[in-house]
């Protein structure tokens, strides 16, 4: 393996309890949110009144410190996004985690050392998505969670550092492509506030299936850890900022252990120590092999805990010891939930509970808090070894001196002489005495050296040399560590300037056959043709034509490559590895939806393109606050509610690729009654689009021109085409459908 101090252990500080615990246990940086712009909103977080104070703490044990300002920013926020990143940039964090490209670009301006992270938002999942960011300024990628080994170690080739994360929560969704929160109740998961919807019951129309379908697994990379590094990946990410803090404690200090090889406890203990604290099912993503089974777990939806014993008699028969105050869950044979419970008495064998619900015997107990490991790993203390010197002969001044191990110093004198004893002598011992009456500080003492003659000094006067000196100690030690950001203070960064842009009204359509196609050309500005699947066959109707080819958002760029760079035609692009494949082919590109274009400054970095399309959560007003107005506000059709790596149809059939069954319809219902189509999309590989059962449409709420960008539907084209010319034709749609966010603004 490389040098293992390159590896660092980054966890999760939601709160100042999680950061503490997560210090106390070994990380080697954390990552945090605070009021606004970042994607855990529901979290506790700091503000920027306490964050300096973090900071510090961290930094005197040498931990580093992300502000996550990762969510979409709209145009009206846009001066208050870069006002906080100047100001954490001032107070010495060690980088910022950014989605917004425009951001991204504007940091990567700062002078270093100072951190850019691209978050996983982005999508970045291969060499193509790296490079783009890496020229934006970027010095990080946070890999796609769906990316597999190969596609980390080719983004690493490009020559930016890879995070990965390592542990914690999956979003079944790709990375940074999810609107059914959004959608559906308002709470945008791209500004921080999912309401996980994706972890509720669903049926699926073949009658058989029924569970959590969209409610995936949690990682526990406790078996790929090593291999992860092996490849070039530097930073491993521990999701979880909404959890307890001992979870990120105990996760920072078993992934700290199992990195540098010091664990006595092999990887399968392990995995029950991390399983007991927060279980889903948690297993290595089969992503990472480049694969894309066994992801959901359709079960249960929360912690599961690990086996702990079964009823027996109304009591426990423990597989496991219990001691009092334990947290259980209890399961019935078919795996259901049936209550929770308490442990009312530490034992082995047999132990009575306290029960939210009735058990029968047989039933199986899993325990989902650990009292003892809780304790254990809030008790844990991180210190600072020293060696102490203490000097004080008579008519001279008093001095101590106190030394870390790594070169940082602090010395003081007293403000007095020493007095020769008259009647009795301060002894070594006693001096030594007071000098170990360090109180709960972030120190241990290691080695005390005492030079003394026949001199008195009262307790009071050691004691307070003592802490002057671990004061300044303290103080120097920070000082020393933030030394390397001196220049900080002159720097600063504008916003440039937005020219303003508009084009005439007119309508641009997405088709899906060639029928569609046929119907559609001559009738719009641009054509989007969106086949299921992209091959040579495809590659041959578009070339030479006016179409825009729509790319999947997980796509296989290296395939689609090698297909594109012998044809010419346009493509939509869907994420930042699509805009590097266009601009590396020289071929004409349209900004689609996938890109998430909640501002002007991001739209003013694809000056290059065709045109663009707003994002989809933003509503009408928003989109008219916009300088640029050349983009394409999606009205009608299908909305595409996520975009999904895994394969639906081996959950709802328990198929394999053998037995492919993905070219029938599959249809996910939820506890509503509300359906979700589910499509599949191929081209090196498979993705799938979940889109909403009820098309997207406005046509009675907008009586005006426009730029409109829809599914292809002949009445439908006719009617935005007849406003266009300042005519309403009174069409009316007939279909079940929703107006979508544009005329009510997600959170």
């Amino acid at each position: 393996m490389k040098n293992k101090t390159a590896y660092k252990i980054l966890a999760p500080a939601g709160s100042a309890a999680q950061l503490t615990m997560a210090v106390n246990n070994g990380c080697d940086a954390v990552y945090l949110g605070l009021d606004k712009f970042n994607a855990r909103m529901k979290a506790p977080n700091f503000t920027l009144e306490n964050i300096k104070e973090w900071i510090d703490y961290c930094h005197f044990f040498g931990v580093k410190v992300y502000i996550a300002l990762n969510t979409s920013i709209k145009n009206d926020e846009f001066d208050d996004a870069v006002n906080l990143l100047n100001s954490v940039y001032k107070f010495n964090a060690d980088g910022v985690i950014l989605t917004d490209i425009a951001l991204i670009k504007m940091a990567g301006k700062l002078p270093k050392p100072f951190d850019i992270v691209a978050s996983t938002q982005l999508n970045i999942h291969d060499a193509y998505g790296a490079k783009f960011i890496k020229d934006c300024g970027a010095t990080t990628v946070v890999c796609a969670r769906e990316s597999s080994i190969d596609e980390i170690k080719e983004i690493i080739e490009v020559g930016i550092e890879a995070e990965c994360f390592i542990h914690g929560a999956t979003c079944v969704c790709q990375s940074g492509q999810c609107l059914l929160s959004s959608l559906s109740g308002g709470n945008s998961g791209n500004r921080g506030l999912c309401a996980q919807p994706c972890r509720k019951l669903y049926s699926c129309d073949n009658g058989k299936t029924y569970g959590y379908l969209l409610s995936a697994k949690d990682l526990c990379g406790i078996d790929i850890i090593k291999e992860l590094a092996e490849v070039g990946v530097s930073t491993f990410k521990i999701e979880g900022r909404n959890r307890r803090p001992e979870y990120a404690g105990l996760c920072s200090r078993i992934y700290k252990e199992q990195i540098t090889g010091k664990t006595l406890i092999n990887s399968r203990k392990n995995y029950r120590i991390l399983a007991e604290m927060f279980n889903r099912a948690m297993g290595e993503l089969s992503y990472l092999r480049g694969q894309n089974n066994d992801i959901i777990f359709v079960h249960s939806q929360n912690h599961t805990g690990v086996l702990a014993g079964r009823i027996k008699g109304g009591r426990v028969q423990c597989e496991t010891p219990l001691n009092k105050g334990d947290g259980l869950k209890v399961f019935d044979r078919t795996g259901r939930e049936v209550c929770g419970g308490v442990v009312l008495e530490d034992g082995d064998k047999y132990v009575s509970c306290s029960f939210s619900g009735k058990v029968q015997d047989g039933m199986t107990v899993n325990r989902t808090t650990s009292v003892k490991l809780c304790e254990k790993v809030a008790d844990a203390v991180r210190l600072v070894p020293v060696r102490v010197s203490f000097y004080a002969h008579s008519g001279c001044f008093a001095k101590i001196k106190i030394e870390t191990y790594d070169g940082a110093s602090a010395e003081v004198l007293s403000d007095y002489f020493v007095e020769k004893s008259i009647k009795q002598s301060t002894s070594a011992d006693e001096i030594t005495k007071q000098l170990q009456k360090i109180g709960n500080i972030s120190y241990t003492i290691s080695d005390i050296e005492i030079d003394i003659d026949e001199i008195f000094l009262a307790k009071s006067q050691i004691n307070a040399l003592r802490r002057e000196a671990f004061d300044e100690l303290t103080k120097t030690i920070v000082n020393n560590y933030n030394s390397r950001f001196l220049n900080r203070k002159a720097a600063s960064i504008s916003k440039r300037d937005i020219a303003d842009k508009s084009d005439m009204p007119n309508c641009t359509v997405i088709c899906k056959t060639d029928e569609e196609v046929s119907e559609a050309v001559g009738k719009a500005e641009y054509l989007i043709f969106k086949p299921k699947i992209i091959d040579k066959s495809v590659l041959d109707k578009v070339n030479g034509n006016i179409y825009f080819l729509d790319l999947p958002s997980f796509s296989d760029n290296g395939y689609l490559e090698k297909l594109l760079c012998n044809y010419k035609c346009g493509i939509v692009c869907h994420n930042v590895g699509h805009i590097q494949l266009a601009r590396k082919l020289g071929l004409p590109y349209i900004v689609g939806s996938g890109m998430n274009i909640y501002n002007d400054y991001i739209a003013n970095e694809f000056s290059d393109s065709e045109t663009f399309v707003y994002s989809v959560e933003l509503t009408l007003k928003e989109i008219e606050q916009f300088k640029n107005r050349s983009g394409y506000v999606f009205v009608d059709g299908n909305l595409t509610l996520m975009k999904l790596v895994h394969c639906p149809y081996k959950v709802a059939y328990r198929s394999d690729c053998k037995n492919c069954k993905a070219d029938r319809p599959l249809v996910y219902i939820d506890d509503m009654g509300n359906d979700f189509n589910i499509i599949r999309r191929k081209d090196g590989r498979c993705t799938f689009d979940l889109i909403n059962g009820r098309k997207l449409s406005v046509v009675n709420k907008i009586d005006g021109s426009g730029r409109y960008l829809i599914d292809y539907d002949q009445n439908v084209l006719s009617h935005y085409t007849k406003l266009n010319g300042g005519i309403n034709d009174g069409y009316v749609e007939v279909k079940k459908y929703t107006k979508g966010r544009l005329f009510d603004k997600v959170n």
